[in-house]
């Protein structure tokens, strides 16, 4: 019996702080001590990148997955990359830890870390590393960088860059944390990349191309406007300072090699026109509903809408103050009636900045983009997945509820993107029942392999629609998706067979099976009737801890729960796909119950 999804990848994402030695531990190194000793190579001697992003989390040192050794990823981001090695151990790393006489106690107990730094323990390398805010920098965050008022953005020690000031075209350099300048020679630039009729300029030791922007504008485009102070319509053309959210989050910046699969690395040249660039500031360059930002959420990328007015809120609220409290009068004409959108299988596209085919790989998803999602902890040692598909009920997998649990033990958490992790976005439910299909048995719990749940009401109501809650839509009971259709599956399940932990919300890409295929002697015989689809393949699967989850399939921009990830041989073997509940046969069971009226 197996609960799905997949991600079979050995190495995870690293970062490039830098470690300290933590006390009660000195360093024995074969190199002259005036190296520097604080890289991390693997046994081939290539140097981690850290830190590094894998399975959605960032990660600062080298982690274990489902091998025993420690490894890195060579790159910032492994999702993107897949290149990795394992870490050199004390006996082979050109630097030891030698242990000392004294005890070992926690570094991080006092926080070394000056400026607000945060201090995370190291605990298998022995070390412990800062990680500072936008302003500091250093081992201990005790370093200034440096603030160009010009271009609005820190530079880091020993960065050099040019600008134009007071009409003078300079070369800059961060020195010990003062901006040290001095003018330069330039000739006029062949293009002007220059936006908002900036002036531009070309140092000519460098090449580099910089701009001198008319008053109101700033940065090293020209394309931040520093005094606006609110959004018009949606503001896909705000251009200001804002870098935090409604709930007090940091923006991470746009450039950042973290978010570089996120963002537009198919439209890179765009990326001044959308706003885009190096910075940190509040955009919407998606088309959402309002400027928003990515952020670092418990080690794992999010985002969140920004602490940015509308325009229109605020010239309304203006008026009020100084005394036009007159309501706007009632229109002259009727609107022309829009038309309708639809109430389920819509979701946030915030990895779809352009869109991408990375889910084919299998990686994190970002809150929103699977909002039907419901994490299903039904006893102390069953966790299954579910789908919304409605206010009231859940679908999921019968197979999770062959032991027939107590209703009153069951808890279903609506808007989990961290497994067990509850957050400003979550909603957490009881359940008021669950329901099998008359045919379903103990004895075999695979075939008719569906139940639906129904939530408990809080203050005469179920789920109240939000942009990380919401359902999936139902299939007619005629729909059919063609063989090797590429569709979705999600889970929080193991990232492998041997895993023994759950993950944060996975995403993948699989392709349907024909049936004939599926149903051959060496595949699943059989085992796989007319009431289950094949999906999947190349070590794209579910796994332990995704059963009850949603093969989705889309249609028109609109997502279908078109399967229940059910069963399969192991995770991810070769020609053993994972096997799904036929949902388009159970359709008319299911609006028969979610229909159904409550007796008096």
């Amino acid at each position: 019996m197996m609960a799905h999804i997949m991600l079979l990848l050995l190495p995870c994402v690293m970062s490039a702080r830098t470690r300290l030695i933590p006390p009660g531990y000195e360093t024995v190194s074969t190199r002259d001590a005036n190296m520097d000793n604080h890289k991390v190579l693997t046994v081939q001697g290539k140097e981690c990148k850290f830190p590094f992003r894998q399975g959605g989390s960032i990660h600062h040192h080298c982690i274990n997955s489902s091998s025993s050794k420690p490894w890195c990823s060579l790159t910032h981001n492994f999702d993107r990359d897949l290149l990795w090695g394992y870490c050199a151990t004390p006996t082979t790393q050109p630097t030891v830890f030698v242990h000392s006489s004294r005890r070992f106690t926690d570094p991080c107990h006092l926080n070394p870390c000056e400026n607000g730094g945060v201090c995370t323990l190291e605990p298998h390398r022995l070390s412990f590393e800062c990680s500072c805010p936008e302003s500091f920098t250093g081992r201990l965050c005790e370093l200034r960088k440096c603030y160009e008022k010009v271009h609005l953005r820190y530079y880091d020690i020993g960065e050099s860059w040019g600008r134009i000031h007071l009409r003078n075209v300079e070369q800059c350099k961060c020195v010990a944390g003062q901006i040290s300048c001095k003018s330069t020679h330039y000739t006029v630039c062949r293009e002007n990349p220059c936006m908002n009729e900036g002036s531009c300029r070309r140092i000519s030791t460098t090449g580099e191309e910089v701009c001198a922007c008319r008053p109101g504008h700033s940065g090293a485009y020209c394309n931040i406007v520093p005094e606006a102070v609110c959004y018009h319509d949606k503001g896909a053309d705000y251009r200001g300072v804002v870098a935090t959210t409604v709930a007090g989050a940091r923006c991470l910046p746009w450039n950042s090699e973290l978010l570089h699969d996120e963002l537009c690395v198919d439209t890179v040249d765009s990326a001044p026109l959308r706003g885009l660039g190096e910075h940190s500031f509040c955009r919407n360059p998606d088309g959402d509903k309002m400027p928003w930002c990515y952020t670092l959420n418990a080690g794992a990328i999010s985002w969140e809408n920004c602490d940015v007015p509308s325009c229109v809120i605020r010239s309304y609220s203006s008026q009020r103050i100084i005394g036009f409290n007159k309501l706007p009068g009632p229109r002259k004409t009727n609107p022309p009636t829009p038309a309708k959108k639809p109430v389920c299988g819509t979701r946030h596209k915030k990895r779809l900045v352009p869109p991408r085919g990375r889910i084919l790989g299998g990686t994190a998803s970002l809150p929103g983009t699977h909002p039907w999602m419901a994490a299903m902890y039904i006893s102390n040692d069953i966790f299954c997945a579910g789908t919304l598909v409605s206010s009231c009920w859940v679908v999921s997998a019968a197979h999770c509820f062959f032991r027939s649990p107590l209703v009153s033990k069951i808890r279903v958490v609506l808007g989990q993107q961290n497994f067990n992790v509850t957050s400003p976005n979550t909603r957490t439910f009881g359940v008021e029942k669950y329901i099998f299909p008359k045919k379903f048995s103990v004895f075999n719990p695979m075939l008719y392999d569906i139940v639906l749940v129904k939530l408990k009401k809080e203050n005469g109501r179920c789920v109240r629609r939000t942009q990380f809650i919401r359902p999936i839509c139902l299939p007619d009971k005629d729909m059919k998706f063609p063989d090797c259709y590429l569709c979705q599956i999600t889970g929080w399940g193991h990232m492998n067979e041997k895993a023994n932990k759950y993950s944060n919300l996975q995403e993948a890409g699989v392709r349907i099976i024909p049936h004939e295929n599926c149903t051959q002697p060496e595949i699943y015989g059989n085992h796989v009737t007319s009431n289950m689809i094949c999906a999947g393949a190349n070590c794209k699967d579910a796994c332990q801890g995704d059963s009850g989850g949603p093969l989705a399939c889309v249609k028109d921009d609109v997502s279908f729960l078109y399967g229940i990830i059910s069963w399969g041989d192991g995770c991810g073997r070769t020609d053993k796909p994972g096997v799904y509940t036929k949902v388009v046969n159970y359709i008319p069971w299911i609006n028969q119950i979610i229909s159904r009226k409550a007796k008096s």
